[in-house]
This record gives structure tokens, C-alpha cells and sequence, in this order.
């Protein structure tokens, strides 16, 4: 297989040969400017327009030098000044910075965590916080209406959860009375809310943490309505989660509860230490550990918190370290919003790290080194590393299945739409044989159509602008059909950046995955990509208009299909002539099987004047296609090409042959002009032509209509079997086209974004 490291394989098979519908193709081409985005701070990057008229002689037309109308002129000289180019250049080297720079990975300062560290007291004995800095940062941090917590979005739970954590230890330490008088009067006066708050909003682990907040503060004398019956409620259903908890499971097994240990009473500390992380700390929680040390006084609990208070300052996260999550997270945004082609080398770097810390029997978390896992980072794990080449057994997952169900965490009452989503993403990545994805796959298709129908979609791990739309992208496009440029489009809408809003025992914000310079970015790149796609639509269709395409039955809306197809698989500014490329191959393809087939009505079989347009037509597009490959590479393709074209001319005599091998010579057409030289012994390869005669039977299937959802009305009798079949095809395509991480990224195009 490594012989076949440099050849790419379109992985959205249906953009070989599919038909889309076209009011998505006008709206994606056309300049009426409704589809790029306004970019704060900037303006809209303008139309692209041709410095010299483009040759609709030359078979690509003029690709050279471009300008925008932004161009100005100084001292006789054409010097190019594009503030859009110069801001997306700054952003990608931001975003570089930004992912070189994860290491153990970011959250936003969690006022309950801070206030649990504060009340530790000092370990030489003196009356005094171990750690004034988090005391300080609580003095500090106080909003306006007396609370503490997440500003910009009120969830009652959490303001009262941040409030009186801080009150707490604002009272243990006698300082700023008008600060804790502040924040008592806010839970006197929202305590009520609690009442009348949907259930579904409340924060992880709520119904165990705040009641042992309210006893500490109790045994403090903090005026507080202890006995309003919301309350009672409260403490009475953590009592009945006590008795559902095993005892023992609580000290022998890694479970969610490590993150809550503060929740609760009479603990074996002595069995709990042998559950604590390499790092010291209690499943990556600042409380936990907080609580431990002050229960325990464990040297490794105290280093924990002793290096997360000096990394952050003063404030605490509500986890540390979240360097697996951070890093796949990052990845996974970076690729729907179209713009991973820039990071490919940070990608590398960043997913060694999740390999290097990926355990085969249980998974991950999002914090390295973890005695427990969630299928959530697992799953994502499994996908991204598989995308990108790496060995990785999704055998794992088992752990996380009952029955036919399957489950985030251990013992949950409700599922998170957010993970099945990503769990139904990573079951479309399986390989032939892995029961475990195809189990996930049913599963999870059901549970998020189920969740759309009933509109449940409300997440318990994210709050995020666009679920649903999300939910419904993945469900209605399958991954190996989703164009790369579509897919985009859609995601720049559904990303909220930096107001994207992570769910743990407190509201948190994750700058490493969620902020606006990642959407900044997409959107500049997106309107930069459509406009050299605009500019490369006038050139097509010159070309076409120049041919008199028209008179050999080829239609605009052909040329709008085919040029469509091309430009949102290859969409990169710079891949020009494998765009137009892709684009005139399937226009040629087109003109010569429908000569030779018996459904030719706009020309004359017979006519040696059509024949010999045909011909010249086909000949001059392969050699500017050779031509202008070796002016721009130095590799002379002329042979190979003529090589390629001339075997699928051999098919021509038979229509339904010539069809099922155009996806073939579309590829070959695509690598070369690429400068993706082959070697005759490589072609001629067992492992070539078994990558090759399942991506033609796959598209061939597409393009007939056979499979369902996809023009499958043509023939409904046999799109599901058909379906089945494409299914299979394609996890063994995959299989055998999997990149080589450690030695080539080459393949990309094949399983990745880029197709």
C-alpha cells in the first residue's frame, strides 16, 4: 500500500458522477455575493476579476496572475494590496500559534472550583487561605447583581452553585462582608427560581454538590432559607441517589463520582487514594481534589493544585489537565469549517499526542492519563485518528454498549445528543468486519432522528448555537458523500465560536476549541475560495461558448453541474487546474458517450465533421492540460494522460462499460495535472486495480440512481439493496485507501476533508 501513498482517490464518490440539484449550484456560483460572509473588522472579499481577458482558446483558460478590485498602483509598478489576504494570513498564523501552544489545554475560570481551593487552609498551620490568590481572584470576580458564575448566559443552577461556593469561603475567611452580604441576598432572592427552572438545564452533578454546600454553609450561620421546600428537595433526592450509589463501587471503581467527591459523606479515603490519577488529582476535578487533600492531606493532591493554581493564576478551571479534548476538539472544528488544509503539520503533532496517551482497553478522557473514559472523547479519538492514518481498534466501544444501547457514562439516566452525534460520526469511518461501528451506526441513527422528531436535542454537556442543524446535516448526508466546500458552508452557519458554552458542574467556555478567530477565518477563506471559483466559473464557460459545446448536446446546466462537483471537493484557491481539470474531463467524457450512444439526437452520428470536432476538441484539451502542468510543475504527463484517455476510449463502443470506468480516468486526469506521476508497475498492481474497480463500481451505482437518496426514484425497487451494497463498498475502500501517518499525509483527499 505504500507504493500507493501519492495517489488520490476522491472519497465523496457521489461528486464524480451525481447530479445535485442545481438551484444549490446557482446559489453557491452565482455573484450575487448572498453566499459569502460579512467578516468582522473586514470587508467582504471583493469579486475576483481577470487582469487580462481570459484565452478561450487555452483549454484551462488565463490562471495566471489575478487581481481584485482592491489593486492599486504605485510608481508605474502593479503592486497587489488585498487587506482581506493580509488579515486571513495573520488569522492562520494566530490559529498555529494557538494549537502549538495546547499543551494541557484551556477552560474558563470556574468560581466554584476556585472557592473550593480557597478554603483549603495553611499547611504550616498559620490562620490563612493555603492559596490567597484563588481567595482574591473570588473578592475579585463578583458580577454586578451579587452573583458569581458565567455572565452572558443565566442559568440558575449554576449562578447559585458559583454563589455560594463563593460565599463560603468568602465567610470561612471573615473577609469583604459586603461582597458575601451581596451574594447571600442573590440566593435568598433566586432560590425560588429553582421551582420553575426546567430540569433538562440543570448542571452535572448538581443534586450531590450544592446540598453539601448548603450544610457547610449552614455550620457557618449563613442566613439562608434552609427550610424553603425547593430545597428540602433537593437535599431529599441527593439522600435517595445515596441509596442508589453502591458503596463499594464508589471505592473500587473509576466512575463519574471521583468528580464529585466533595458531594459526599463518610468516605474511605484510604481505598479512594488508590483511584487517584498519576497527576494527584481525582478524575482532572479541582474540587474533588480540593476536598481530598483537605480530608487526606495527600502530598499529591496538594502538587495537583499547586501547579493549576500557578498555571491559571489565582481562578481554577472546573478540570485540568483537558489536553485530550482541547486537541481533538480543535481538529474537528478546524475541519468542518474548511480551513484544516493550513494545519496539517500542527494536525500531525497534535493527534501523536492523542495516540501517544490512547489506552486499547478503555479509551480516553479529556484529560491524558485518565483511570476512567467517556465514549465522547473516545469516539472523536477513533475518528480523527483513523482519518488521519493512525492504527486505532474501535473494539474499544464495547465498553461502552448494553445491550443494543449504548451509553456516554456509566450508570446515566439520560444520553447527550451531542455524543451519540459523534459516536453515529465515528461509525461511518468503519472498515469491513467492525460489528461494533455497524451496531453504532443503527443505534445512533435512530436515537438522533428520534431526538429531531421530538425535539430533544438539548444538549447536558454543550450549548452550542445549531444542534439540531448539525444533527440534521449528518443524518441526511452520509460522511462519504458530504462535499467538503457544502459541508463548510453549512458548519460556518451552525458554529457559534466563542459563545459556544461547555456544561460541567459549572458553565465554562473553551477558547482552544470554541472562539471566534477559528469562524473569523472559515468565513475569510470561504468568500476567498468562492471568489477564485466565481473567476474560474467565467473561464469554463467561455471555454464552452468558444467550443460550441451546445451543438454536441451539452447544456449549461452540464457545465454548472460538472464545474460545481469539482470546485466543492477541490476547493483550495491555489488547485486551479485540477478543479478545471475535473470539471472539462466530465464535460469531454460526457460529449463522447453520448456520440457514440443511441440516444444522440443534437448531432449526426455518422458526420465525420463531428467526429473530427470531437476529436480536435479532446486532443487540444490534453495537451494544454499537459502543456500548462509542466510549465507550472516541470513533470511531463503527456503520455500517462494520453495513456488514460486512450484506455477509457477503448470502452466507448459499449455506453454502460464507459460509464463504469470514467471514474477511473477522471482520478488518473485529477493526479496527474497534479504532478502525481504513476509508475506502469504500481497501475498494474493487485492493490491499484482493487482500489480502482470499487470506486467505479461505486460511482457507477451513484450516478445510475441505484442508491437511496440519491435519484434513487429512478429505480425504488432497488435502492436499499443498492444502498447496502455502497455501504460495503465503501468501508473496504476505505480500508484500502487509509493513509499512512507516520510516513505520508499524501492520502488526505482520500478519507479527509480535502476531496
Amino acid at each position: 500500500m505504500h507504493a500507493l501513498s501519492n495517489l488520490k482517490f476522491p472519497c465523496h464518490l457521489h461528486a464524480v458522477n451525481a447530479a445535485p440539484n442545481v438551484g444549490l449550484f446557482l446559489k453557491y456560483v452565482t455573484i450575487s455575493g448572498n453566499c459569502q460572509f460579512q467578516t468582522e473588522g473586514s470587508v467582504v472579499y471583493k469579486k475576483i476579476c481577470g487582469k487580462h481577458v481570459p484565452n478561450a482558446g487555452n483549454s484551462l483558460g488565463y490562471t495566471g496572475e489575478l487581481q481584485t478590485e482592491d489593486t492599486k498602483y504605485l510608481d508605474g509598478e502593479n503592486i497587489q494590496v488585498n487587506t482581506t489576504q493580509i488579515k486571513k494570513r495573520k488569522l492562520i498564523e494566530k490559529i498555529k500559534d494557538m494549537l502549538n501552544s495546547i499543551k494541557d489545554g484551556m477552560s474558563s475560570v470556574s468560581p466554584y472550583d476556585t472557592a473550593w481551593v480557597a478554603l483549603i487552609k495553611d499547611t504550616n498551620g498559620n490562620d490563612r487561605p493555603q492559596f490567597p490568590s484563588c481567595l482574591q481572584w473570588i473578592v475579585d470576580n463578583q458580577l454586578s447583581d451579587g452573583s458569581w458564575g458565567e455572565e452572558t448566559v443565566f442559568c440558575i443552577y449554576d449562578r447559585l452553585l458559583n454563589t455560594i461556593a463563593s460565599v463560603v469561603a468568602l465567610t470561612t475567611w471573615n473577609t469583604t462582608y459586603e461582597k458575601r452580604n451581596k451574594g447571600v441576598l442573590f440566593i435568598k432572592e433566586n432560590i425560588c427560581k429553582l421551582e420553575t427552572t426546567n430540569v433538562e438545564n440543570m448542571t452535572c452533578g448538581f443534586e450531590i454538590v450544592f446540598p453539601a454546600l448548603l450544610d457547610k454553609a449552614q455550620h457557618l450561620d449563613i442566613d439562608i432559607p434552609y427550610d424553603a421546600p425547593v430545597l428540602k428537595n433537593i437535599c431529599a433526592r441527593r439522600e435517595m441517589k445515596f441509596k442508589r450509589i453502591p458503596k463499594e463501587d464508589v471505592h473500587t471503581i473509576p466512575t463519574t463520582l471521583l468528580f464529585s467527591l466533595e458531594g459526599f459523606r463518610d468516605l474511605d479515603w484510604e481505598r479512594l487514594l488508590k483511584l487517584q490519577m498519576p497527576d494527584g488529582s481525582f478524575l482532572t476535578s479541582i474540587a474533588s481534589t480540593a476536598f481530598a487533600f483537605m480530608e487526606t492531606n495527600d502530598q499529591n493532591c496538594l502538587i495537583y493544585l499547586q501547579r493549576v493554581v500557578k498555571k491559571y493564576n489565582g481562578g481554577v478551571p472546573h478540570s485540568f489537565p483537558v489536553d485530550m479534548q482541547a486537541r481533538l476538539w480543535a481538529i474537528d472544528r478546524l475541519q468542518r469549517l474548511g480551513i484544516s488544509y493550513y494545519f496539517e503539520e500542527e494536525f500531525k503533532d497534535m493527534l501523536d499526542h492523542v495516540q501517544r496517551y490512547w489506552n486499547e482497553e478503555i479509551g480516553i478522557f479529556s484529560g491524558r492519563n485518565s483511570n476512567f473514559c467517556d465514549i465522547d472523547d473516545t469516539c472523536m479519538a477513533i475518528r480523527l485518528l483513523r482519518l488521519h492514518g493512525y492504527d486505532v481498534n474501535p473494539d474499544v466501544l464495547n465498553k461502552f454498549k448494553d445491550g443494543d444501547n449504548f451509553f456516554c457514562l456509566m450508570g446515566e439516566t439520560d444520553k447527550s445528543p451531542t455524543a451519540m452525534y459523534n459516536l453515529y460520526r465515528c461509525s461511518q469511518v468503519s472498515f469491513p468486519g467492525e460489528k461494533i461501528l455497524d451496531d453504532a451506526n443503527k443505534f445512533t441513527y435512530n436515537f438522533l432522528q428520534n431526538c429531531l422528531s421530538n425535539n430533544q436535542s438539548l444538549d447536558k454537556w454543550l450549548i452550542a448555537k445549531d444542534i439540531p442543524g448539525e444533527i440534521r446535516y449528518a443524518l441526511e448526508v452520509p460522511w462519504y458523500a458530504s462535499l467538503p466546500r457544502v459541508e463548510a458552508r453549512s458548519y460556518l452557519e451552525q458554529y457559534g465560536g466563542a459563545n459556544d458554552i461547555w456544561i460541567g458542574k459549572t458553565l465554562h467556555r473553551m477558547p482552544n476549541i470554541s472562539n471566534n478567530v477559528y469562524l473569523e477565518a472559515g468565513k475569510l477563506d470561504y468568500n476567498q475560495c468562492q471568489s477564485q471559483h466565481q473567476f474560474e466559473w467565467t473561464i469554463i464557460q467561455e471555454w464552452y461558448t468558444h467550443n460550441n459545446f451546445q451543438h454536441f448536446g451539452i447544456s449549461e446546466k452540464d457545465l454548472l453541474e460538472a464545474y460545481f462537483l469539482a470546485a466543492s471537493s477541490i476547493f483550495e484557491v491555489e488547485r486551479t487546474r485540477e478543479r478545471l481539470a475535473w470539471a472539462k474531463s466530465l464535460i469531454m467524457g460526457k460529449m463522447i458517450t453520448s456520440y457514440f450512444s443511441e440516444e444522440a439526437t443534437t448531432f449526426t452520428r455518422n458526420s465525420n465533421e463531428t467526429r473530427q470536432m470531437l476529436l480536435n476538441n479532446l486532443l487540444q484539451f490534453l495537451l494544454q492540460l499537459s502543456e500548462e502542468t509542466y510549465e507550472t510543475l516541470g513533470k511531463d504527463i503527456h503520455l500517462q494522460l494520453h495513456s488514460a484517455w486512450g484506455t477509457w476510449l477503448m470502452s466507448v463502443g459499449e455506453e454502460k462499460t464507459a460509464r463504469q470506468v470514467e471514474p477511473e480516468l477522471l482520478v488518473r486526469t485529477i493526479n496527474l495535472c497534479a504532478g502525481h506521476m504513476v509508475d506502469d508497475d504500481i497501475i498494474s498492481s493487485i492493490d491499484y486495480k482493487n482500489i480502482s474497480n470499487i470506486t467505479n463500481k461505486v460511482c457507477f451505482k451513484l450516478q445510475s440512481g441505484k442508491v437511496s437518496g440519491i435519484n434513487c426514484n429512478r429505480n425504488p425497487n432497488r435502492s436499499h439493496e443498492s444502498t447496502n451494497e455502497v455501504e460495503s463498498d465503501m468501508k473496504e475502500l476505505k480500508r484500502l485507501m487509509r493513509p499512512k501517518a507516520k510516513t505520508s499525509t499524501s492520502n488526505y483527499t482520500l478519507l479527509g476533508e480535502r476531496g
